[in-house]
């Protein structure tokens, strides 16, 4: 087990990586803390597969062989909203949680993000830990408590920064991970290579058809990135200096591929994978980069998107125009372009013909692709 620490303002804590981890550590913690409900917030998918390894683990914790308490709601980033957020209010106030108690953020990056967000502002803030299932939610959302729901066409425009008590990555739930879901994850893990750690885009390029063998143990791919994001939260936490916006490479585009369809057609990391094609080919376009840099991203995204349908009805104009509603601060929608590889830069606004330009060639790409 590897343990890197988080240091905050906000909170100190450490992300654990490692095999059979909720038996292990889980357990210790929270034998620990001395919480008096334990509150899984998850989802149906989640705890059919893994829901018996984790109430088995803490089974040992229930006092007086007490359950601990489930909340689910329905798959699908349209649900990570103000709605289901209500109920787990309801939920929770039905069972009479107080400050106590501990929510477990049990599944991948929207559980993690909306179980974090009630958890910051329920009884204004009870604590809470991040048991991330899915390679994207460990090796990036479950770290550096960013949590939130989303608005029609506003990814995440609601939330706050809230710290969890830890992060544990349990890498033998990755074993039952579907390949679409590992591909999703991979794609936060190109972030890192492109963003920080050409290592791992070597290693990416090296495996056959862009995938691991099943047999892989990814816990050193997975440390790996939670050592670089660590490290950026650390220094920038509330997203002040821009340190940490260098994160959001590729996600102004992703952000708005994924709301103006809707939040169904893309993973969260398929976006993100096609979002930083668009944006290497933005900063191409834009005379920023190299006119190698696309290409570069495309030997390591593309297989990570391999059978993606655009609809033909994709309309580039709303998706503009979500882009514009995402933006955080100021007047300009704000850009992470790369100069090259492991080069990010800050770019305050790009003009809409160059966002235009980048968004339909790769779009046109993913289609003859297809």
């Amino acid at each position: 087990m590897e343990e890197i620490p988080v240091l905050t303002a906000g909170g100190e804590y450490r992300v654990y990586v490692g095999n059979l981890l909720y038996e292990g550590i889980l357990v210790d913690i929270l034998g620990e803390r001395e919480p008096v409900k334990l509150v899984v917030v998850s989802q149906p998918a989640v705890m059919e597969l893994y829901a018996r390894r984790l109430l088995e683990a803490l089974g040992s914790l229930a006092p007086a062989g007490k359950e601990p308490i489930v909340f689910t709601f329905p798959e699908g980033e349209e649900h990570k909203n103000l709605e289901t957020l209500e109920e787990g209010y309801s939920f929770l106030l039905q069972r009479e949680v107080n400050r106590e108690d501990i929510i477990l953020a049990f599944g991948g990056g929207v559980v993690g993000d909306l179980a974090g967000f009630l958890a910051s502002s329920f009884l204004r803030g009870i604590r809470y830990i991040q048991l991330p299932t899915t390679l994207m939610a460990m090796v990036d959302s479950a770290i550096g408590g960013k949590v939130g729901v989303d608005l029609p066409g506003a990814k995440n425009a609601v939330g706050a920064f809230y710290q969890p008590g830890a992060v544990i990555c349990d890498i033998d739930v990755l074993r039952t991970l579907p390949a679409r879901e590992l591909k999703s994850g991979l794609a936060e893990v190109a972030k890192y290579g492109f963003l920080y750690d050409q290592g791992l885009l070597k290693e990416m390029e090296s495996w056959k058809n862009g995938l691991p063998q099943r047999e892989t143990d990814l816990s050193g791919i997975v440390a790996r990135c939670v050592g670089h994001k660590a490290r950026v939260v650390s220094v920038d936490e509330r997203d002040v200096s821009g340190e940490r916006a260098m994160l959001n490479y590729g996600h102004t585009f992703g952000h708005a591929l994924e709301s103006s369809t809707g939040y169904r057609l893309l993973r969260h990391g398929e976006a993100v994978a096609v979002g930083m094609i668009m944006a290497a080919r933005a900063a191409e376009l834009a005379g920023l980069a190299d006119t190698d840099l696309a290409f570069e991203h495309k030997k390591v995204l593309m297989p990570l998107v391999e059978g993606l349908k655009v609809p033909d009805e994709f309309d580039p104009e709303k998706a503009l125009k979500d882009m514009r509603a995402d933006k955080k601060r100021g007047k300009e929608v704000r850009f992470i372009l790369l100069e090259g590889p492991q080069k990010p830069r800050l770019v305050d606004s790009l003009p809409e013909s160059v966002v235009r330009e980048a968004m339909e060639e790769i779009l046109e790409d993913l289609r003859r692709a297809d």
